[in-house]
C-alpha cells in the first residue's frame, strides 16, 4: 500500500476528523481512509447516509475554504 502525507491541514479540519474518528472508534488514519472511500463510492451506503455525509462535508469544506484571501 502507498503512503500519503498531508501538509498544511487546517486545525479546524484536523479537529473535525479527530472528533469523527473518536465517534466511530477509529484512528484518524482509518477515519480518513473511510471518508475517502465513501467520497469515491468504494463503500456502499444508503441514500440517506450519502446525503447526510455530503451535507456535512459541504458545510465543513465551506468553513475551511470560504476565506476572502482565497478569492
Amino acid at each position: 500500500m502507498a503512503t500519503l502525507t498531508l501538509k498544511d491541514v487546517p486545525e479546524e479540519l484536523r479537529s473535525a476528523l479527530k472528533q469523527r474518528a473518536k465517534l466511530h472508534r477509529r484512528s484518524m488514519n482509518q477515519e480518513l481512509l473511510y471518508c475517502l472511500e465513501k467520497f469515491f463510492g468504494l463503500v456502499p451506503a444508503s441514500q440517506g447516509e450519502n446525503q447526510a455525509w455530503l451535507n456535512a462535508s459541504e458545510q465543513n469544506l465551506m468553513r475551511v475554504w470560504d476565506h476572502a484571501y482565497d478569492d
